[in-house]
């Protein structure tokens, strides 16, 4: 599942989540969809935080390539 893909459904799921504890339903399992909602809600940030971790490490090699290839060059 892709990165956008994988964000998109968590999102939803918290989303769905949070419906159900208004819902007259599902009443009594409002601890469970809450321990839900903070279970997914962490798995996102975590998706998120390494997403931009590769990121930025990306952007760190491509600046250290074009320094050593500048250096090179004079």
């Amino acid at each position: 599942m892709s990165f956008k893909h994988e964000c998109n459904y968590l999102s939803a799921l918290v989303i769905d989540y949070k419906k159900k504890l208004k819902d007259p339903f599902w009443m009594g399992f409002e601890d469970f969809f809450k321990q839900l909602i903070i279970k997914t809600e962490r798995k996102l940030y975590l998706i998120k935080e390494q997403e931009l971790c590769e990121q930025l490490t990306s952007i760190k090699t491509t600046n250290t390539i074009s320094q050593s290839l500048s250096i090179g060059q004079n």
